[in-house]
């Protein structure tokens, strides 16, 4: 004969966890600059930040501040090619893990500049969860006058999932007869040719002759 004894508890509720506040904790210390040790001059607007906290999120970064580069022992570092905004959300992001809310980034269009040039510096400083959700957002504010954009930058900066989501948006009958007319595909036909052909045999795998009647829009030739 086998016995077994279950001892039950009076209470059976677990013990509740708060969910995780590193990323508040983070943030205000980004905020109130304690302990910052480097500081980025962007269009004339300083950002202070811990070089510790950068190298730790980006390899890019710990190449720049803890290697042999000479703004490793520089106490302030002036960014180019990018806007004080972009470099603000970015530097949000790498502390919090998270954006600031769609209403603080912008409205449409400018919205989808923010997150164009969110994504090309996320592609430069290896931050590929940033990456993701730059694409995420692009793809959810895609529209026929701002797709042509969208799949530039998903080509420039290695972005191969946003480029399928454009090139199945393209395919659409309803969406390219629109899509043609825009100087954003005519500029990134110029630009891209291969894209274009991309674009063609998704429609033949469909079945569908979406390019039916667009022959007649010019397209700028790649060779000019």
């Amino acid at each position: 004969m086998v016995c077994g004894v279950i001892v039950a508890r009076d209470d059976d509720d677990p013990v509740d966890v708060p969910p995780s506040d590193m990323g508040s904790h983070l943030g205000r210390l980004l905020d109130c600059a304690d302990g910052s040790d480097v500081s980025f001059v962007v269009e004339g607007e300083m950002f202070p930040a811990h070089r510790a906290v950068l190298a730790a999120r980006s390899p890019v970064f710990r190449a720049q501040l803890l290697g042999a580069m000479a703004d490793a022992k520089m106490p302030s570092i002036t960014m180019h090619d990018i806007s004080a905004a972009t470099f603000k959300a970015m530097l949000r992001f790498m502390y919090t893990d998270a954006l600031p809310a769609d209403d603080e980034l912008g409205d449409c269009p400018l919205i989808i500049e923010v997150f164009q040039d969110l994504l090309a510096m996320a592609d430069r400083y290896a931050l590929d969860r940033l990456k993701l959700i730059c694409a995420r957002k692009l793809w959810e504010n895609m529209a026929t006058d701002n797709v042509g954009s969208t799949l530039a930058c998903a080509e420039t900066y290695n972005c191969p999932e946003l480029k399928r989501k454009c090139i199945a948006f393209v395919a659409k009958d309803e969406n390219l007869k629109k899509i043609v007319l825009t100087d954003g595909f005519l500029q990134l036909v110029q630009k891209y040719p291969s894209i274009l052909a991309t674009t063609a045999k998704k429609n033949l795998e469909t079945g569908k002759n979406v390019f039916l009647g667009v022959d007649a829009v010019s397209v700028p030739s790649s060779r000019s």
